[in-house]
């Protein structure tokens, strides 16, 4: 399945924490051209966003408030799999999801906030709806 999850470190002093969430050199060259950063908010306990795929994009999510579970299935294989994303935890989380992986996210705290970014802007053309959760 194609995915990947990365520890970031957490610079933390009396006004709170810095952590860089994605670098130029992270990226292959193929992907190395700017997509999109977004903001994904859920307003209340068990939302669920996603259920869908791309079959083109590569997408980068990591949660900056609250505590969600990030369900994936490699629409291909059926390979499935989860992960909890803690903005509480001691190190961030960043997870990478590529095409053909479908993801489901849900809100497992009374509010919760991602940062995303996309290697290509979003257009309806490549999302698939696919019902995880």
């Amino acid at each position: 399945m194609s995915y990947k999850i990365v520890n970031l470190e957490k610079a933390k002093d009396d006004r709170g924490n810095l952590t860089v969430f994605l670098r130029e050199s992270e990226l292959i060259s193929a992907k190395k051209k700017f997509g999109q950063i977004y903001f994904v908010t859920f307003d209340k306990k068990g939302v669920i966003r996603g259920n869908h795929y791309h079959k083109k994009w590569h997408e980068w999510f990591g949660v900056i408030h609250g505590k969600v579970r990030v369900c994936m299935e490699d629409v291909r294989t059926k390979k499935r799999d989860q992960i909890i994303l803690d903005a509480k935890k001691d190190k961030y989380i960043r997870l990478e999801t590529g095409p053909y992986i479908a993801h489901a996210i849900k809100s497992l705290t009374k509010y919760a906030s991602l940062l995303s970014y996309a290697d290509t802007q979003w257009s309806g053309s490549d999302t698939y709806y696919y019902k995880l959760i």
